[in-house]
């Protein structure tokens, strides 16, 4: 199998080439990055199979040309810009990044299946394109449940959907759209909610939450993620849309109690509560029925995946204090 990733710098997109290239079978793996604030540049496979392009996937006459000689069986694309908070304050960095230059991206990819050079397109979306489950008459979101994004991030995910829908109507483009809940992990960039809450606790800081903190999200171990991912890009005859969940649904508060247990035991964390966000979603949960009639169900699950992120987040610290110290 060859790939050709896009934001494989991110962090679903990193681990995701890391599950790739544990794979015997994974040929080759392309990676196109911006390098964007939010990117890995630590990140390095030391692996023949795997090179990085530096590129925005927007600049479609780089891409096509690039790759005028390569060919894949898959396309998966993760570059997004995704920070809620960061496309409130600026939104139209959003509409740049994850509209406009995803739909030339598109076309890029509508040129290289003219010329048979991929199999499928595997796009990876988010279940906050459809708004707040309170909002609905819901119980958990399906595949077919209505559009309602909430936030600058979420419309643009939608926008994104509705490109691809486009294209295999107009053109055959295949496609699955994956759309995942949230994802946690080691690697994951400090801005996202709970590396805050695990460094603020390391540091014994007060943990910012917001609103009353009962907002809740179903939330996957990115290592699993991963894995289902994978799974969808392996069956090259399979161009469904899935949401992908975990079924594990926690608070936020639950959150920050579960990661202060595993530092400090019973002790009570600090916790400021501050005002909450604009147009904050109260709950998120998906309906992962359809893709466990057609895949496995391996999850390492909530509890043993966040020990092993605050595992990592420790040891990223104390490696922090060394180098510090050496200096």
């Amino acid at each position: 199998m060859r790939y050709l990733v896009t934001g494989g710098l991110g962090f679903i997109g990193s681990h995701f080439i890391e599950c790739l290239l544990n794979d015997l079978n994974t040929e080759f793996v392309l990676n196109i990055d911006s390098g964007s604030y939010a990117a890995n540049k630590n990140f390095k496979p030391r692996d023949a199979r795997y090179d990085l392009l530096l590129a925005d996937i927007g600049d479609s006459f780089k891409i096509k040309r690039i790759s005028n000689d390569l060919s894949f069986d898959v396309v998966v694309n993760f570059a997004s810009h995704s920070h809620v908070d960061k496309s409130i304050l600026n939104p139209n960095e959003f509409i740049d990044n994850n509209v406009k230059s995803f739909f030339n991206f598109l076309e890029a990819c509508r040129y290289w299946k003219n010329k048979n050079q991929f199999k499928k397109f595997v796009h990876i979306s988010t279940d906050e394109v459809f708004g707040d489950l309170t909002d609905s008459n819901e119980e958990s979101f399906s595949e077919d449940s209505q559009f309602k994004p909430s936030s600058a991030y979420s419309a643009s995910k939608a926008a994104q959907e509705m490109f691809l829908h486009s294209a295999r109507k107009m053109h055959s483009l295949p496609v699955n759209i994956l759309r995942l809940c949230n994802n946690f992990g080691p690697r994951q960039f400090e801005e996202k909610f709970i590396p805050t809450v695990i460094k603020n606790i390391l540091s014994q800081q007060e943990v910012p939450v917001y609103g009353d903190g009962n907002q809740v999200r179903e939330w996957i171990y990115v290592k699993d993620a991963c894995e289902k991912i994978k799974s969808v890009c392996l069956n090259l005859d399979d161009f469904n849309d899935y949401g992908i969940g975990s079924g594990e649904c926690k608070s936020n508060l639950e959150v920050v109690h579960q990661v202060n247990n595993l530092v400090h035991g019973s002790k009570t964390p600090k916790i400021s509560f501050v005002k909450d966000r604009l147009g904050h979603d109260r709950k998120y949960k998906l309906d992962s029925s359809k893709f466990y009639l057609n895949y496995k169900k391996f999850d390492r699950g909530f509890n043993e995946g966040l020990k092993a992120t605050v595992q990592h987040f420790i040891c990223e610290e104390a490696l922090s204090h060394l180098s510090n110290a050496e200096a």
